[in-house]
């Protein structure tokens, strides 16, 4: 059984493996203050092939963090808070220095020192799966984010892109070996679900 518990973080594996072939590991622990965290997911392919972002960004290594509040932030503006509050601590760096506040765990430093412990230098991105992300801050922050290597992606576009490669040709029925796989398979595949839109 996977070590994810959530549904945006089982879909977020299931697209690195199924859509990219990636190698995952999971629920990475990191020692930080009065306690202990963790890396959600570490992913790169077995090949050191580079995969891409929707947008075409080419990844080679990536940690992904997903963070699922649409119950009660549907729009992600509580996030852009949270967002604005982390890039403020950022200052010019990758990673928000010890002892500081991090809406987003893995901003911090002590995530940032465990990725380059587990690659062996500082050659990877840093990738967060979102339900979404308030778009005025998404198109304020985004590109300053990506020259450091800091990438987000909302659940709308994860889908969009699993729609997008789904099909003949790629073994469908091989998806059945997993469970989000066989959902997929079956919603997708079978009942002909599709996204009818909404906020990305």
């Amino acid at each position: 059984m996977a070590s994810r518990s959530n549904a945006l973080g089982e879909l977020t594996r299931f697209w690195l493996q199924a859509r990219h072939g990636c190698l995952i590991d999971e629920a990475v622990a990191v020692r930080v203050p009065n306690g202990n965290s963790d890396i959600d997911l570490v992913a790169m392919r077995p090949d050191g092939m580079p995969w891409q972002l929707p947008d075409g960004t080419p990844i080679t290594r990536a940690i992904i963090e997903t963070k699922d509040e649409h119950d009660f932030d549907p729009a992600g503006r509580d996030f852009a808070k949270r967002l604005r509050a982390d890039v403020a601590a950022l200052g010019d760096g990758r990673w928000i220095p010890k002892g500081q506040k991090a809406h987003f765990s893995m901003l911090r430093q002590e995530h940032f020192d465990k990725a380059v412990q587990i690659f062996g230098s500082d050659d990877f991105e840093l990738l967060f799966v979102v339900h979404a992300l308030e778009q005025t801050t998404r198109s304020e922050l985004g590109p300053l984010l990506a020259t450091r290597r800091i990438h987000w992606l909302t659940v709308h576009e994860l889908v969009d892109d699993l729609l997008a490669w789904y099909g003949p040709g790629k073994g469908q029925a091989a998806l059945r070996h997993t469970l989000v796989g066989d959902l997929w398979h079956l919603l997708v595949g079978f009942c002909g679900m599709r996204r009818s839109g909404g906020a990305g």
